[in-house]
């Protein structure tokens, strides 16, 4: 067999290929991305990006992400950067903040710092944008510089040539004393930066996002802010205008809560029998509209009357009466004043006492007064009568047994009486004091001490046995 000779490369060739290959590390030096490989694109809204061009490189905490393809004019005098991610780069939130940071101490290129946000907030869809309020930029070297102006340097020279003057003249060893004060206070900080952060992993992630989402809220009701704060002014000022008056309400306000819990607990004792009630009166809610209905024709006449000449005749011939009583009315207010203290002494004397039982045991009923005296006039009523019934009559018990009973002397007899019972008597009651109760017809009867039921048992009567 004869071996094959070996086709060489022709020059056109080899040129093609060098110039393929030549465009191809061209586009991968100069930015370019490689086709298979999926791609996110977001957008940013910046104060300014002279600094950033395109192939400047995304990182998320020093690790490169991703790189920007393009930077254009934003609204107003914002730009807006376009970037895209790659899938190591995501999720991305809608929190997340955007800042332009500089690769080199003095002015070299820049890049673009993205903090992805916090694992709470939703994520955010490819092409969406970053606001404004969410970006910042570096601050330029000319920019420090032009801060520092002639006025601005002679403070400055002032302010470390004074801070020179206090530390030279005992300021040091004031401040060396100061050092040791300050523990307690970073011990507080400390403290209070740990409870800023929450109770549980998430809170102060949380509250920032609840924050964000109150500040947009106000920011896409930018136009009734205004409003809103000049009402608030106006609210305030007003408020300032009448201190006296606001302290005064406050002040009532203070006796209204403190007279709060009384009430609710006076109403908590109300809603059980307002509940009976509700319940006791739907059967007569349900018979209501059969009654309103019965109702109307009785609404029905007095609307004629009302409507026709009935009413104002009736009126006519009331006026002479209401006249006359107006002219009563003084006399009837004097005579009402003098019956007022009468209904008085029977509301808040009389009504009680009839209303108390008498403790008198072993026979105590704990019935009302009122109720023994009319039981007792049955009593009475009852044996006041004869055999036959036809005619009144007084019935007279004697008793005997061996028991002697005297009173001793009763006044205007000048002798004993004298008795015989079949049981020795205990005692009395109410003890006789031989002193009759007070009698003050000059003092009225509501500003009298009431009547008091109780009373001591008194001693039994001197007694001995029968021979």
């Amino acid at each position: 067999m004869k071996r094959r000779e070996r086709r060489r490369l022709t020059p056109f060739a080899a040129g093609i290929g060098t110039i393929v290959l030549i465009a191809i590390a061209a586009y991968f030096a100069f930015g370019g991305s490689v086709p298979w490989k999926q791609q996110h694109l977001f957008k940013a809204v910046v104060r300014s990006a002279n600094e950033l061009q395109a192939r400047s490189p995304v990182r998320i905490a020093g690790v490169t992400v991703g790189q920007v393809t393009k930077v254009e004019r934003g609204p107003g005098s914002a730009a807006t950067v376009t970037f895209y991610l790659a899938d190591s780069g995501l999720p991305i939130h809608r929190d997340a903040t955007l800042k332009i940071r500089p690769r080199l101490f003095l002015e070299g290129n820049f890049f673009v710092d993205l903090e992805p946000g916090t694992p709470s907030s939703p994520n955010l869809p490819d092409g969406g944008t970053i606001p404004i309020t969410q970006t910042a930029g570096p601050v330029q070297l000319d920019q420090v510089l032009t801060s520092l102006g002639s006025g601005t340097r002679s403070d400055l020279q002032r302010f470390l040539h004074e801070l020179s003057q206090s530390v030279d003249k005992g300021g040091a060893q004031h401040f060396r004393r100061l050092v040791p004060l300050l523990e307690p206070a970073f011990l507080k900080t400390a403290i209070a930066t740990q409870a800023l952060r929450g109770e549980h992993p998430g809170d102060l992630a949380g509250f920032i996002g609840d924050g964000e989402r109150t500040a947009r809220a106000l920011s896409s009701r930018s136009r009734d802010l205004p409003v809103l704060v000049e009402s608030l002014n106006t609210t305030l000022t007003t408020l300032a205008e009448r201190q006296a008056q606001v302290g005064r309400s406050l002040t009532a306000l203070a006796d209204i809560a403190g007279h709060a819990p009384s009430t609710f607990k006076a109403l908590n004792g109300l809603f059980p029998s307002l509940r009976a009630i509700s319940l006791e009166a739907r059967p007569g809610l349900r018979a209501a509209p059969a009654t309103l209905a019965l109702a109307d024709p009785l609404l029905v006449q007095a609307r004629a009357i009302v409507s026709h000449d009935e009413l104002p005749a009736l009126l006519d011939q009331l006026d002479p009466a209401v006249r006359t009583l107006s002219v009563l009315g003084p006399r009837l207010r004097g005579s009402l004043g003098k019956l007022q203290p009468i209904t008085e002494c029977v509301r808040l004397h009389a009504i009680p006492v009839l209303k108390g039982s008498v403790v008198d045991p072993p026979h105590t009923t704990g019935r009302p007064i009122y109720r023994e005296i009319l039981d007792s006039t049955v009593g009475l009523a009852s044996a006041s009568q004869n055999f036959t019934g036809d005619g009144p009559a007084v019935r007279y018990h004697a008793g005997f047994g061996d028991q002697i009973v005297t009173t001793g002397k009763v006044p205007g007899l000048g002798e004993p009486l004298v008795g015989l019972t079949s049981q020795p008597i205990l005692g009395s009651r109410p003890r006789y004091t031989a002193n009759p109760p007070p009698f003050r017809p000059d003092v009225q009867c509501i500003s009298q001490r009431p009547v008091d039921l109780s009373a001591e048992t008194g001693p039994a009567p001197q007694q001995g046995t029968a021979p």
